[in-house]
């Protein structure tokens, strides 16, 4: 049921789900509305045979010119929105819209019965996009159920993470052989945060082995939209139905679509191409296709500068070694970086000899 922004104004029971019929109609309604303010107005493609709907989400792009300025408040006056959510530049404001009489009875037919309540609502969802990537990168990944979630869930076994952000290398990546199958792990710790390797829907699906143009498409069957998921390269039934990922599935636990993918995975057989794959370094292919792996390495390295430091040559050991409060603790420290021409110099060196270091710039400074 949708309506779950406005369940502390509106009751939660007067905003039903959508028949298939009065859906369409509403979104044909309203999508004309939108289109007086912005250029692009795309509702995401649904599940093949869906037989009601929670509410309506449009995604929106490009304001039309010569417009003044769109904002939430002039959205929902253009719907006619009894109640709103708004929230300002690229997110997502939530719209409550008054079911007319005639559709009430169009309501009313759908479910056999008349609705218990006298007045009923639909919730309306508009995401405000930056570009028209931006409303590819969504249609995607809202498109077609939970086909957003199976793309994500596969690529996130290998070390890679896929949003409406575009395709990122996990901040947690790691490459190590642990029980047949390969983890990902950079030889030192991984950049924080994660790596953008790219926002194009397309660039993505073609690394992914993805056809853009299937896509397109469409499909009329939850078989194709699995059998489309599992034609990516990135595809293994092995890793994808291991326990990989708690927190990631505790988010989709709920999610039909998704739940049935996973058992429709698990019973795939293991084909050539897996045996072939499976000894992939997935995030360093990415980073090289992408030319993100210079970008990877200097993060990686300053976040393991950042580390060492802190372990090796911090304040609490230069107290300890020479006794000093803070005062004399900071003027040692900056005394022996400065002697070392730079922090950095310090790096890799024995423990021994940086408390030796530490001695021989307190005794220089008669502290």
């Amino acid at each position: 049921m949708g309506g779950r922004a406005f369940s502390q104004e509106l009751p939660p029971d007067s905003f039903p789900r959508l028949p298939q019929q009065l859906y369409q109609s509403l979104k044909d309604r309203l999508r004309p509305l939108l289109l007086t303010l912005y250029t692009i107005v795309e509702v995401p493609p649904e599940a093949p045979a869906k037989m009601d709907h929670g509410d309506i989400d449009f995604v929106v792009s490009r304001p039309v010119h010569g417009m003044e300025e769109v904002n939430p408040a002039l959205v929902s006056r253009i719907l006619g929105a009894v109640k709103s959510v708004e929230l300002d530049s690229n997110r997502t404001s939530h719209y409550a819209l008054e079911i007319s009489q005639d559709d009430m009875l169009l309501l009313s037919h759908s479910l056999q019965r008349p609705f218990p309540l006298e007045k009923a609502y639909i919730q309306v969802d508009v995401r405000v996009c930056l570009d028209d990537e931006e409303v590819e990168r969504l249609m995607v990944l809202h498109g077609y159920g939970d086909l957003g979630i199976m793309m994500s869930a596969i690529v996130r076994s290998h070390g890679l993470s896929l949003s409406t952000k575009g395709l990122k290398v996990l901040s947690n990546a790691r490459v190590g052989d642990v029980g047949g199958l390969i983890f990902h792990q950079a030889p030192s710790p991984p950049p924080d945060p994660p790596i953008l390797l790219s926002s194009s829907p397309r660039a993505i699906f073609d690394f992914l082995g993805l056809s853009m143009d299937r896509w397109n498409e469409g499909f009329t069957t939850i078989e194709e939209i699995f059998v489309f998921a599992s034609t990516s390269r990135f595809f293994d039934p092995r890793r994808f139905r291991a326990p990989q990922m708690p927190a990631f599935d505790k988010t989709v636990t709920e999610r039909t679509m998704y739940h049935d993918f996973r058992l429709w995975a698990k019973n795939k057989e293991l084909t050539t191409v897996h045996y072939l794959e499976e000894k992939r370094d997935r995030v360093e292919e990415a980073l090289l296709h992408f030319g993100k792996k210079n970008e990877w390495d200097a993060a990686a390295h300053m976040r393991y500068t950042r580390s060492w430091l802190k372990n090796n040559f911090n304040g609490k050991l230069v107290a300890e070694w020479t006794g000093l409060g803070w005062r004399g603790v900071k003027a040692v420290m900056d005394d022996v970086r400065a002697s070392a021409g730079d922090e950095s110099a310090l790096i890799g060196r024995p423990l021994e000899d940086i408390k030796i270091m530490v001695t021989a710039s307190k005794d220089s400074l008669n502290l």
